[in-house]
């Protein structure tokens, strides 16, 4: 399943308003082209490690945090298509799960033990006391490996997850965090899915809770802390089009400067 900001849903953006399709996006899950990734990264890594004296090639990343329903899967798409005009760009979010167990060959059934936006099923100690799953650190370990291959290997839109803190040491990229008041995007949230804006006030609270929970115990870190972010908009004032073009100049800029 997706990750796509406040629901395990997907929708393209038609002019300003969402619509709901009548099939997920084509988001890029595939095993090969993870393997593609991370094949491209160790090829680079190799390739770098025997020439030192050549410049090296950017490989630039963007990770994108965001409040439930703020708007960090369509931004994605909107990154990714107007990144994509010059070369092709691939979006990762609850996929990188999937992608993970598949390149350790371990069951897709494992997924639901590391969710991002709800409290796991199962508590992870009791879980490894009766032979449910492997150790969850280890899968965590895994997963925030996976990120930094992926990174690693340039043009790639990682979402959620804490991402900005598993790359954190990777010069290529650059950090978002969306946000926006809570009745703004309870709202949204509610007018999509024809719920109270008190019930959509409450999803989105526990989804941003669990997110939290998610990266203070695998990262140690503050999901809301502005400072470890290149980048903090309010998709309330910015307009998910602009906030698009806002971020890749500045990934440009980041690049030129870093090279120069």
């Amino acid at each position: 399943m997706l990750d796509l900001g406040c629901h395990l849903f997907s929708f393209p953006i038609i002019g300003s308003v969402p619509q709901l399709p009548s099939k997920a996006l084509n988001f890029p899950m595939n095993t090969p082209l993870f393997l593609d990734k991370a094949d491209g990264y160790l090829t680079a890594e190799s390739r770098e490690s025997r020439t030192p004296w050549i410049n090296r090639v950017p490989r630039p990343f963007i990770t994108i945090s965001r409040e439930c329903c703020a708007g960090g899967s369509n931004l994605a798409q909107l990154l990714a298509t107007k990144l994509s005009a010059v070369e092709p760009w691939a979006i990762f979010g609850g996929n990188v799960i999937s992608q993970m167990l598949q390149a350790h060959h371990l069951p897709e059934q494992l997924a639901r033990y590391l969710p991002e936006d709800t409290v796991p099923e199962v508590n992870a100690t009791i879980g490894e006391m009766v032979g449910l799953h492997p150790n969850l650190w280890e899968l965590v370990q895994k997963s925030k490996t996976t990120m930094q291959q992926l990174a690693k290997g340039g043009n790639v839109i990682l979402v959620g997850r804490g991402a900005n803190f598993a790359t954190a040491g990777l010069g290529d990229g650059i950090h978002v965090r969306l946000v926006a008041p809570a009745d703004h995007r309870a709202r949204y949230y509610a007018s999509r899915f024809s719920i109270s804006e008190a019930a959509a006030l409450a999803h989105n609270s526990r989804c941003d809770a669990a997110r939290r929970r998610y990266v203070h115990a695998h990262f140690n870190a503050d999901i809301a802390d502005p400072s470890a972010y290149d980048l903090v908009i309010n998709t309330a004032h910015v307009p998910l089009a602009e906030a698009a073009d806002l971020i890749a100049n500045h990934l440009h800029a980041h690049l030129h400067a870093t090279a120069a």
